[in-house]
């Protein structure tokens, strides 16, 4: 006997329940901080109910609509329908202990706070407006829920799709892997990408958390730390960030083994979240000892390129915004490059720690008496901004622009030039070095580089706009310039944004964390996937109208000839 075919929102919605289950592993995964940190006990019916309600309903969704089924392939547009309900459903779990938690009245997480929690984590953000931090006294299950966050930029990290992809494996998954913007394939098996990509992450973090207990974070710290560090995502365990450790400089802390070195830390750091932006496939190569392969590539000579650049514009407008109130150029000269190399790398790497108390923007044009912190100017602020906005590797779990994009968008601007004064008799070949290998640009790569910047660009602008009409108190075009762009990039600096900003239940708070989640989600999935969803479900409804309207016409037609 045959199988049954299925296709359509059926398979679209059976495979919904395969992730459903891997979405439930996730959020049990914090359950194990239970075995070390006794007393927080409180979080397992958080996330013990919400892992098993996604795993029963994955399950029900799965064998209901395509356990057993001849799985047809996706029609028009359907694998971004799969990709953004995943994502949405991926989101929703992971605010799900947060919003409980408020509900019971430890916690002030209201859905909105939740929600923009969540996404910032899967989209590798770092924008936070947590509060339980193991620092803050009274804290609730601080462990089991830092530990939360850091695994879900862990997880956005190293792809949410990958997983689903890894299981469905060919057709289905590459399809998948694809409509998340990922043009690059490690290995022809999905799966055996998948395994390859983890293990490089898995060796990294490893050597991260090693390292930073190395320089006297305990070892929690460093496991969440270099968990999130290594997917560009920005969250801690700590209220005030990386800065915390500045506190115990030199001093042994709990549950460390050395004395903490805060520069140390930020130089583990800075490499975890280098790391971070590199595209994987590159990854490879350094792995290999292809060292001069990696150099050549046009993403990296570009990334190396403009962070020189952007670190010298960032440390000469600090020392000179600085010394207009100091007095001495070059009189803090030491801790403006220190916070200039910190700052420039985590945006450029679209990572967000921050290496100063406070929010981390909010330094870089005020400057508060006695607390030793720097004015850094308008020019530090403008240079975090393109940085932010450029972001990071093409293929790696950075967002932004895409260096690679804009090193396209450079050299067809450059070839152009040149071939507009060259002679008649004279041909420059467009070429690129890109995974080891010069190739020859195509017009179709070109015009796609360019209409995905503007189309960005033209997304960034809009949302600006929205938390600036929407806010007008607490943002100026400054400041709401840096927040979303750090949102839609995901990044995580910010200037206004931060733990206690929700707590004002204004209208206008719920706007902006609305208008800045769109952004770090749009901004992950690089806009397309969510425009080719909508226009698949707008399509199918139009097309069962359609249906539905000729089936009457065709009855009335039948009643009609049958009266005659």
């Amino acid at each position: 006997m045959p199988k049954k075919e299925v296709t359509g929102f059926r398979l679209v919605f059976g495979y919904l329940g395969m992730f459903l289950v891997l979405v439930g592993l996730i959020t049990a995964t914090p359950l194990l901080m239970v075995a070390f940190y006794q007393d927080e006990t409180a979080a397992l019916p958080l996330f013990g109910y919400v892992a098993a309600f996604d795993i029963v309903l994955g399950f029900s969704l799965y064998f209901s609509l395509i356990f057993k089924r001849r799985r047809m392939r996706f029609l028009r547009h359907q694998e971004f329908l799969l990709l953004m309900l995943t994502w949405l459903s991926a989101i929703v779990s992971g605010a799900a202990p947060f919003f409980i938690a408020h509900l019971m009245g430890n916690m002030n997480m209201p859905f909105s706070a939740a929600f923009f929690e969540s996404t910032s984590g899967y989209s590798t953000t770092g924008l936070t407006l947590f509060e339980e931090f193991i620092d803050v006294p009274d804290a609730f299950c601080p462990h089991v829920f830092t530990f939360h966050r850091a695994f879900l930029n862990f997880i956005g990290g190293v792809g949410l799709v990958l997983l689903l992809s890894s299981v469905l494996g060919a057709g289905a998954g590459i399809s998948l892997y694809v409509s998340e913007g990922h043009s690059d394939k490690l290995l022809p098996n999905i799966a055996k990408s998948a395994k390859l990509i983890f293990g490089i992450y898995t060796f990294y973090t490893i050597i991260g958390v090693f390292l930073l207990m190395g320089f006297g974070m305990p070892t929690f710290d460093a496991v969440c730390h270099s968990m999130s560090a290594l997917s560009g995502g920005g969250f801690s365990p700590r209220a005030n960030n990386v800065a915390s450790f500045r506190v115990f400089e030199g001093e042994i802390m709990q549950g460390g083994f050395l004395p903490v070195n805060s520069l140390g830390i930020e130089i583990v750091i800075m490499v975890l979240v280098c790391l971070s932006a590199i595209a994987f496939m590159l990854h490879t190569f350094l792995l290999r000892g292809k060292v001069k392969t990696f150099l050549r590539d046009d993403e990296t000579r570009f990334a190396l390129i403009s962070w020189v650049i952007f670190l010298a514009v960032c440390f000469f407008g600090a020392c000179a915004a600085t010394s207009a109130i100091r007095g001495n150029f070059f009189g803090d000269s030491g801790e403006i490059l220190r916070q200039s190399a910190f700052y420039t790398i985590g945006s450029m790497t679209n990572s967000g720690f921050s290496s100063t108390s406070g929010n981390a923007a909010f330094y870089t044009y005020h400057i508060v008496e006695g607390s030793g912190n720097l004015y850094l100017g308008h020019t530090f602020t403008l240079g975090l901004i393109v940085l932010m906005l450029i972001g990071g590797g093409a293929g790696s779990s950075a967002g932004g622009i895409k260096q690679y994009r804009i090193a396209i968008a450079l050299r067809s601007l450059w070839y152009s030039t040149r071939y507009r004064f060259a002679s008649i008799h004279q041909k420059y070949p467009k070429l690129t070095n890109r995974f080891g290998e010069i190739k020859e640009l195509d017009d179709e790569q070109v015009h796609g580089a360019h209409h995905y910047i503007f189309l960005f660009l033209g997304m960034y602008l809009i949302l600006t706009l929205v938390i600036l009409i929407a806010d007008p108190q607490h943002y100026g075009f400054e400041s709401a310039a840096f927040d979303m762009a750090s949102a839609v990039s995901n990044t995580g600096l910010s200037w206004v944004v931060g733990p206690s900003y929700i707590a004002s239940k204004e209208p206008a708070a719920f706007v902006v964390v609305w208008a800045m989640s769109i952004g770090m989600l749009l901004g992950r999935l690089e806009i397309f996937p969510a425009a080719y969803a909508a226009s698949n479900i707008y399509e199918e409804v139009r097309y069962r109208k359609i249906l539905k309207r000729r089936a009457k016409r065709e009855a009335a037609l039948l009643e009609l000839s049958e009266g005659e």
